[in-house]
């Protein structure tokens, strides 16, 4: 019988799968135009392959504008209507979310409640008495010291302060005076309004001992806008440094000498250290003035382009109320750490999810770093949520934790904090990151028996439930050598795809269009999910260990396959799905589970990838399966061999994303000129833009192998260049000097 290849169909009911829509570092234009742009270009063809949700980039301005990947959330209601966002403006977010919409397509919004940057520089009184009242026993009971980088001091001069020129004894130790920290390396800078701190000069290196006159010891000498490298000290344990501030150094109706010491450590928070400065001797004042030195956090938002979502020092850890800054839930991992047990917070929290339901036209939201904040807040979210008759279909929660334990735990905390009739109405998921870890083994590590997949996960580990899971083969967290599924992620695929009971798969963008190209047999396993596989309620893990099914193994082995049965589907058809993760084909008699497929009915290779089109069950209950290396195969009860399912790749397929090609440009940083190697036969359409998103004019000249900007003109910052060259795109960014 010939074989007859059938289009894709939408079902009336279907299993929902979710795509993530972007990459780590995507890229802001794609096919000559924005971000979202390129995204709502897309929305047809993954409506017709069967997407129900499109999880869209953080949406709120980062700090570092265009240049944001979204997580350094700044203001938390300017989605593109201010200035530009890295994905695009509030107008083709708008326009992609009604595109989306009239494809039965949810958008999914990105939520960042855990931390927030880019406020302005505030006096923090609960960051000063941290810092200053450090001690060894606080230490010793897991107090950790607050981030160097995200603070600074300042001394008050001229006008009424009663400082003017003169040298000045900076005394800088830890104060807990701990082991763990001598040795630590920091950098100390000082500026005023009036000399700017430079710190494209090479810096001075402290010459030990340096500890001064509270050691008997000679000082460093810091000049004023020029960093100064140090270690904490583990002889005398203070450094001191000695400051001359001249008279055309500061205006002496008013200034402020500012004072940043941050670690230099590569080991992020495991290099912080709590240095201060403990005492400041004025030698104009014959004096200490140590407690004249004030502190300052970036944590006031009262200033964003927005107006809306304000929170200022109160709302962040240490703000007086208990905390170590230490473990999940207290520990500043990223930036300023917002406390979700004071009130404000979560009206502003609460608030700006309901406009981005009400306004914006979310419908679905992925939460960022769920293990960074109590559980309790998520659970009165989602009753704040509904009891305002909102009710999301997909509210999916990340937590970084490859403990299939810990994420179920998650998830029962958060529903013992929420009210019945909310439970009733919203299901809680997270993101199944254990099952993802045994199913990266299952390709990447050598050796690793394949069956521990079926003990994994949320479901299957945990005895959790689909109802509250996204399973995931890849994702933006996982872009670091050796971190993504290296080695053939379709085999993943195809089991988070065919697995109904795991919960809602999503697939990575990469991985779907380029550079991977899966979405062939992406979207084939999708269709025979929906044809065959949707509402089955039972699974039977047929080669799982210590299996009762008797096997006979010609070729291949038990701890490289995969081999299950659904079964109950509303298709009323078994299914039976095969995935060869060895080296060889897998050449596999095995009984199989006949409750309601009996001796002599047919199973259809439906994906037709095997030598043989059908399979007899054999009067023994056995089935024969024949399985090329390192692919799967499913087959579905029934003669259905003119209802094959195409998942070959074309030679050239239609549509691929157009990934911009990576531009060599030089020198970087640049000093009023910009070399681009090219082979452009003519010059490209050509666009320039700052951090902001603002297009700029700059003179191009055109060459043979070379185009040239003359930078001359701009401002020290990052800028962006993106060429059009046809249907082809390029991008690069470079720093000017």
């Amino acid at each position: 019988m010939a074989c007859i290849l059938l289009p894709m169909t939408v079902h009336a009911h279907a299993q929902e799968f979710m795509m993530q829509g972007w990459k780590w570092n995507y890229l802001q234009f794609l096919e000559g135009g924005g971000y979202l742009e390129y995204l709502e270009n897309h929305a047809e063809e993954l409506a017709e392959a069967g997407f129900t949700y499109l999880w869209l980039p953080p949406l709120a301005e980062g700090s570092s504008g265009v240049a944001s990947m979204g997580y350094d959330v700044k203001d938390y209601y300017n989605l593109g209507e201010y200035t530009s966002c890295r994905w695009g403006t509030r107008d083709e977010l708008d326009a992609l979310i009604a595109t989306l919409n009239s494809h039965d397509i949810k958008a999914v919004a990105d939520m960042v409640y855990n931390h927030r940057d880019g406020g302005s520089w505030e006096d923090n009184p609960s960051v000063e008495g941290w810092i200053e009242n450090m001690n060894a026993t606080k230490i010793a009971a897991g107090d950790q010291p607050f981030p160097s980088d995200r603070y600074r001091c300042y001394l008050p001069l001229g006008g009424a302060s009663g400082n003017g020129a003169g040298t000045y004894y900076f005394k800088i130790h830890s104060a807990s005076g701990s082991g763990g920290f001598v040795g630590k390396p920091y950098t100390v800078m000082m500026w005023t309004n009036t000399v700017d701190a430079n710190y494209g000069l090479a810096a001075t290196a402290e010459s030990e001992p340096n500890g001064g006159a509270d050691c008997g010891e000679a000082n460093d000498v810091i000049t004023l806008g020029k960093r100064f490298d140090a270690a904490v000290d583990g002889g005398c344990g203070t450094d001191e440094l000695a400051l001359t501030l001249e008279a055309s150094d500061f205006n002496a109706d008013g200034d402020t000498l500012w004072i940043r010491m941050y670690n230099t450590g590569s080991g992020g928070l495991g290099d912080m250290t709590d240095h201060f400065i403990y005492g400041l001797w004025s030698g104009a004042a014959a004096e200490d003035i140590q407690d004249e030195i004030g502190y300052q956090t970036a944590t006031n938002y009262g200033n964003v382009q927005s107006g809306q979502g304000y929170m200022d020092h109160t709302n962040f850890k240490p703000n007086g109320a208990p905390t170590q800054l230490a473990g999940d839930l207290d520990g500043m991992f990223f930036f300023y750490d917002v406390d979700q047990n004071v009130a404000s917070s979560r009206d502003v929290l609460f608030d700006n999810t309901v406009w981005n339901w009400n306004e914006v036209g979310i419908r679905g939201f992925r939460v960022d770093a769920v293990k960074h904040f109590p559980a309790d807040f998520m659970g009165d979210l989602l009753d704040h949520l509904h009891d305002n008759g909102i009710d999301p279909g997909m509210v999916v929660g990340e937590a970084y934790d490859f403990s299939a334990g810990y994420l179920n735990g998650w998830l029962n905390d958060v529903e013992s904090y929420m009210d019945d009739d909310t439970k009733s109405a919203i299901n809680v998921r997270v993101f199944d990151f254990a099952l993802r870890n045994a199913l990266e083994q299952a390709s990447d590590a050598f050796g690793y028996d394949v069956r521990n997949v079926f003990n994994s996960g949320i479901v299957d580990g945990a005895g959790g439930s689909g109802f509250h899971t996204v399973t995931f083969v890849n994702n933006h967290d996982f872009r670091d050598p050796g971190q993504p599924v290296d080695n053939d992620p379709m085999l993943g695929y195809a089991y988070i795809l065919t697995n109904n009971k795991l919960g809602i798969p999503c697939v990575y963008h990469p991985d779907y269009y380029e550079p991977l190209n899966l979405r062939y047999q992406i979207n084939g396993l999708m269709e025979a999910h929906q044809r065959y596989i949707y509402g089955a309620t039972q699974t039977d893990y047929l080669n799982r260990f210590s299996t009762p099914y008797a096997s006979n193994y010609i070729s291949g082995f038990p701890n490289t396959t995969l081999l299950y049965q659904l079964s109950y589907a509303e298709s009323g058809r078994e299914v039976i799905v095969v995935i060869n993760y060895a080296g060889e084909t897998l050449k596999l008699d095995h009984t199989i589970n006949t409750a309601n497929i009996f001796p002599g009915d047919t199973l259809t290779d439906i994906f037709a990838v095997t030598p043989y089109e059908y399979q007899i069950v054999s009067g023994d209950n056995q089935v024969y399966f024949e399985v090329p290396a390192r692919s799967f195969a499913v087959f579905v009860e029934g003669d259905l061999r003119d209802e094959l399912i195409d998942i070959s790749t074309p030679e050239e397929p239609e549509n691929v994303l157009d990934i911009p090609v990576a531009l060599q440009v030089f020198p970087n940083p640049a000093d009023g000129y910009v070399h681009i190697e090219h082979t452009f036969t003519s010059q490209p359409d050509i666009r320039i833009s700052d951090l902001q998103g603002k297009n700029l004019e700059l003179p191009v000249t055109f060459q043979s192998g070379q185009l040239i900007l003359n930078t001359q003109t701009l401002s020290p910052g990052r800028y962006f260049i993106h060429l059009q060259d046809g249907e082809r795109s390029y991008s690069a960014s470079f720093t000017q000097l």
